[in-house]
């Protein structure tokens, strides 16, 4: 039972994604319009449950988090009406083709919540005078999450005994992470000295291997390094969508950094977007930009380069090895033509793009990695992980 990733299933960023497949003609997705609205109907639920403060609406451009400020709101009907009748039509559909649908159970919460939820905040509107509600405040997660703590320290069961539960809480209070009243019975202060020592990080990095070999790349690797000084436009496919994604995320960072116009204005695409930007375009509620598919292209040579240097690569600083290796050549295309700032943003663009790369190889190779067969139950929850 973990909301984060339920959430982040249900999240945006999954949907515009199928859409995306469905619209580009994937034989696999072209059924996928009730999952979607599924999905979207789940996040909503979340969202209008996860009203936090007055203006955090504003910053992420999304009103389904503003507080609750009139018994009108169409968020409010929702959860009266719209919601519930909802559940009840996955009900029936699910019986009428031979599914089995929601567990009644699963089905009667989540009815009870949305009811609970509009009666609650109109109640606290209309009647109590408040002028806003914020409905994050309704929720149980911090009492659940200190109670999970303790069935952690406690062996990762939900039958530990007091002296576990005591020493879970000694090592809360110990930590930080939960606080003493004044009025109860435990010390606010507990101190506690941990055995454990830090290694000297110098020491680490002196004991490592230097390779101080220049490392000769094929000649396709080369070639695609040295392509960086051009102008390449990529391909309308998934793949291309994805990177141009990506792309767009890094021009709202250099923008963030750097605040020039004639660094940003070679980037971006003023004309209506392409296929290419289309996963960008159904997700976007304002707040998103469209790179211009020259920039695209470099971002994707740049993926590429990556991936066939890794092979060949033996280094104890892999990124800083890549940076030194694809700048040379980056810094010379002529799309980046803002004298002052051309160096250091050649430098974040290969940085930004080198950790996802990274990251996804390195996850790809360890979910390879065949799970070994326990014959005892490990001390550490960490084992399982490997």
């Amino acid at each position: 039972m973990n909301v984060l990733r339920a959430i982040q299933v249900f999240s945006p960023t999954v949907t515009s994604s199928l859409k995306f497949l469905k619209a580009a003609g994937d034989d696999r997705f072209v059924d996928a319009d009730a999952s979607i609205c599924y999905m979207e109907n789940m996040y909503h639920f979340f969202q209008v449950h996860n009203a936090s403060s007055r203006d955090h609406y504003l910053r992420s451009l999304d009103s389904s988090i503003a507080p609750y400020v009139h018994i009108s709101d169409e968020r409010l009907d929702w959860l009266n009406v719209t919601f519930p009748k909802y559940i009840d039509d996955i009900q029936k559909t699910s019986v009428d083709v031979g599914f089995k649908g929601l567990t009644k159970e699963t089905a009667h919460a989540l009815q009870f919540t949305a009811k609970s939820t509009y009666l609650c905040v109109n109640f606290l509107l209309s009647q109590v005078g408040f002028y806003y509600v914020v409905t994050r405040s309704f929720s149980s997660d911090a009492v659940e999450a200190m109670f999970s703590h303790v069935r952690l320290k406690g062996g990762s069961n939900d039958a530990i005994d007091a002296r576990a539960a005591d020493y879970a809480l000694r090592q809360f209070l110990r930590c930080g992470i939960v606080k003493a009243s004044h009025s109860s019975n435990t010390a606010e202060n507990v101190n506690y000295i941990s055995p454990a020592n830090i290694l000297n990080l110098q020491e680490n990095r002196e004991s490592f291997t230097k390779h101080t070999e220049q490392l000769i790349f094929p000649i396709e690797v080369r070639r695609n390094i040295h392509n960086l000084k051009k102008c390449i436009i990529p391909d309308n496919n998934i793949f291309s969508a994805l990177v141009a994604f990506l792309a767009g995320y890094i021009i709202k960072k250099l923008e963030d950094l750097f605040h020039c116009d004639e660094c940003l204005t070679p980037l971006l695409c003023t004309s209506i977007p392409g296929p290419l930007l289309q996963l960008i375009a159904i997700q976007n509620r304002g707040g998103l930009v469209y790179p211009k598919d020259i920039f695209v292209g470099i971002i994707q040579l740049i993926a590429e380069s990556i991936q066939q240097m890794l092979p060949f690569l033996q280094h104890d600083n892999p990124g800083k090895y890549i940076l030194e290796k694809l700048y040379p050549h980056l810094v010379q295309n002529p799309i980046f033509v803002c004298a002052n700032h051309r160096d250091s943003v050649c430098k974040y663009i290969i940085k930004t793009t080198v950790k996802p790369v990274l990251s996804n190889l390195c996850l790809k190779t360890t979910d390879s990695v065949k799970r070994f067969a326990l014959n005892f139950k490990p001390k550490s929850r960490k084992v399982l992980k490997l």
